[in-house]
């Protein structure tokens, strides 16, 4: 099976993870949603060079490259923060019917053997279809 990849750089501003307190719900609110704006953009803009490919069953595996600071203590499992609005955006612009178990499964979050520059992570959705399973 070929595996796809769409890949999103995260700037710092942007960059949470689900260590610790969000602040402000509103502020949260607001970058939950420039989140997934900014998963739909990718996702369209990945559609139309694949000739509208989308996936009624696949396999998503989240590949996080962190900055070189702070990497050895990094715990790619904490990426889902800012992952998974991005894939609530992939889901809006078509890329699967839903994001439920039915057509994703995963997300499974991987540490990247790359680094992102400094001030910066860099998403790498791997994304395998599948055969859907009987449950």
């Amino acid at each position: 099976m070929t595996t796809h990849t769409i890949t999103i750089t995260i700037p710092k501003a942007l960059w949470k993870n689900d260590n610790g307190s969000h602040g402000n719900w509103y502020a949260h609110n607001r970058l939950m949603q420039q989140l997934k704006r900014l998963g739909w953009a990718a996702a369209v803009n990945w559609r139309s060079q694949h000739d509208q490919l989308a996936f009624d069953h696949c396999r998503l595996d989240v590949y996080v490259r962190y900055p070189p600071r702070g990497r050895a203590r990094a715990d790619p499992s904490n990426a889902d923060n800012v992952g998974k609005p991005i894939i609530d955006g992939f889901t809006k612009a078509g890329l699967w019917p839903d994001d439920n178990w039915h057509h994703v499964e995963g997300p499974f979050y991987r540490m990247s053997p790359n680094t992102a520059p400094p001030g910066q992570h860099i998403l790498e959705f791997h994304i395998t279809p599948t055969e859907r399973t009987t449950q």
